[in-house]
């Protein structure tokens, strides 16, 4: 008995290439059947022998055009199993199987995104016959080759030129991506008509997943990656793992610093026109290092790694530019053995490029994780329009952020502008400060991260938070800017400072005798801290100043806060008459964050 002839329906709006597709089926045996545009594109462009749909059917199209291949004779050819029942069904009622099919949609999200669009619009181009010949053969995958994206095409015709067939897990993945495909389809359509009624629904597609190498904490087991459809170079799932599969906690922490990279070049980009080499260091989410420098990446991973030594340990760096064999050593371990430990102990590092000898290197580690991404050397701003978060029974959703501090995104000055270079240092502050977890207060000074103070209950701890940390990590305060994510409430204490000297040193003791002899022969080693730290909390307690009051008597030259509060001007009195210089932002534009 001959064999058959192989069949492939093709039926598409992207007609791009399409006759070369064609006419390589047909080098291989098939025979193509084709409808309406795709058929008379066919023809047109040199491809001979095109059955039309209607000679197959004996229908001509019917309903302007709505059902064209609505037919048995096309369904029975794609759902059709290779049984003894079907096939003596196929032949009783003369249908002959397909065993290719190569369909698109009509871009209706083309129209959908025009917010004028009307509803005979939409329901004009709202495809039928397309997805439901899609999802027949989808079904039948077994039996029926599928393909939905263009470029897929050229893929299946080389396997076929190749092999003569295609194994199962082609066919599973081409019927996968039609499922998928008239999923989002289907969703976009829904949520039009929903706008129309003045409701929302939103259906949010990810995936293929990427397993990761385990959870936040391991009971939580197991993690996965889901990418989403968005054209973004610095995508998460976009990074190529050199060094180590990551984690949950990788990847979160990693975004988090991306942001930060990301936003501090845009902002340099709009007010400089160029960017300088920029590192940053994380950890849990949140910088505790950051650093700039024009013209050497060295300096800048310098100022990132010190910007707290203590903290960065265990962390993870992002860089702008390659890691090369002369920044290996800055990686690996301090230049300096003051800071207690010996290694850095990096968990992440980030790069657009690592050399072979930097990956041999730093991959010593064991568990440090190496990840790759070329668009870091000229990083853009991240493409999501809405920021989703997770709550108990669904999500919330918000505009993804976008705000850039430039010098025309400034609403005034209180005082004098800040110089251009002291400028730069406030940037830092600022991309830290609108991507840490608020409530936030961050310092920077010569293109340094200095301090930052996150997620606190209030302003004033946000500012003795970041003070204390700047200066624990061996930073003065001096001529440093800084950045306030929401504004200060007030500008400085209501209540007059009255400390008692002696009995904040001295408590009960009843000694009259001097601080440095008391400290110094009165005590054990242990016994002075503990009493510097009874010193410190009575200081504390007795302390009421304001966080301008907290900046300024710490030297702070300038800074960046949103304009807006009750008693905005009585700050911006209390910034003026400390000769700072401020910059204010509209209200609008506050940098809250990971609440």
């Amino acid at each position: 008995m001959a064999e058959k002839q192989k069949r492939a329906l093709i039926s598409v709006f992207d007609k791009e290439g399409i006759e070369k597709f064609a006419q390589g089926l047909q080098e291989l045996g098939f025979m193509i059947v084709s409808s309406g545009g795709t058929h008379e594109y066919l023809i047109e462009h040199g491809v001979a022998g095109v059955m039309d749909v209607q000679d197959l059917t004996g229908m001509p199209p019917i309903l302007d055009h709505r059902v064209v291949t609505l037919h048995p004779k096309i369904y029975g050819g794609l759902l059709a199993l290779n049984t003894p029942e079907h096939n003596a069904e196929l032949d009783h009622y003369g249908i002959t199987r397909f065993d290719l099919v190569c369909v698109d949609v009509y871009p209706v999200w083309e129209a959908l995104a025009d917010p004028q669009v009307s509803m005979d619009k939409v329901v004009s181009l709202t495809d039928i016959g397309g997805p439901a010949m899609l999802r027949a053969a989808a079904k039948n995958h077994q039996n029926v080759i599928v393909i939905c994206e263009p470029d897929d095409r050229q893929l299946i015709l080389t396997e076929l030129q190749a092999h003569g067939d295609i194994d199962i897990h082609l066919r599973r993945q081409l019927a996968q991506k039609v499922f998928y495909l008239t999923a989002a389809y289907d969703a976009a359509i829904s949520k039009f008509y929903a706008a129309q009624n003045g409701q929302q629904v939103e259906t949010v597609f990810m995936g293929p997943a990427y397993p990761l190498a385990y959870a936040e904490n391991r009971n939580q087991n197991p993690a996965h990656l889901f990418p989403t459809e968005i054209n973004d170079p610095l995508a998460m799932y976009r990074f190529k793992v050199v060094a180590v599969e990551p984690s949950f906690i990788t990847i979160a922490d990693a975004s988090q610093i991306t942001n930060i990279l990301r936003f501090l070049a845009e902002a340099f980009r709009r007010g400089a026109g160029a960017v300088p080499c920029i590192a940053i260091a994380g950890k849990h989410g949140n910088p505790c290092g950051a650093g700039i420098d024009w013209d050497k990446p060295q300096v800048a991973l310098d100022k990132a790694l010190y910007g707290d030594s203590v903290a960065v340990m265990g962390g993870e760096v992002i860089v702008n530019f390659p890691i090369t064999d002369e920044l290996v050593q800055a990686l690996m371990s301090p230049a300096e053995q003051s800071i207690g430990r010996k290694n850095w102990g990096l968990d992440v590092i980030l790069a657009p490029n690592f050399s072979e000898s930097t990956i041999e290197l730093l991959g010593k580690r064991e568990k440090r994780r190496l990840l790759v991404n070329s668009s870091l050397e000229n990083p853009t701003l991240p493409t999501d329009e809405w920021a989703w978060r997770p709550v108990h029974g669904g999500f919330l959703r918000q505009r993804a952020p976008h705000f850039v501090l430039s010098p025309n995104a400034i609403q005034g000055w209180v005082g004098e502008p800040l110089a251009n270079d002291i400028f730069s240092s406030l940037l830092v502050a600022w991309a830290c400060c609108w991507f840490a977890s608020s409530n936030t207060v961050a310092l920077a000074k010569d293109g340094q991260l200095i301090g930052l103070g996150c997620g606190q209950q209030d302003r004033i701890a946000c500012v003795r938070l970041c003070l204390d940390r700047a200066r624990r990590a061996g930073h003065d305060p001096n001529g440093s800017v800084f950045a306030s994510d929401a504004f200060f409430p007030y500008a400085s204490s209501a209540e007059p400072i009255d400390i008692n000297i002696n009995q904040v040193l001295f408590g009960d003791l009843g000694m009259l005798q001097s601080v440095d002899h008391f400290m110094c022969n009165c005590l054990p080693p242990r016994e002075k801290l503990k009493e510097l730290d009874r010193i410190r909390q009575q200081i504390v307690l007795l302390d009421r100043r304001e966080g301008p009051e907290l900046l300024r008597d710490a030297g702070c030259i300038g800074g960046v806060v949103p304009a807006d509060g009750k008693n905005l001007e009585e700050v911006k009195k209390f910034f003026q008459e400390a000769g700072m210089s401020v910059a204010l932002l509209a209200p609008e534009n506050r940098g809250f964050a990971k609440h």
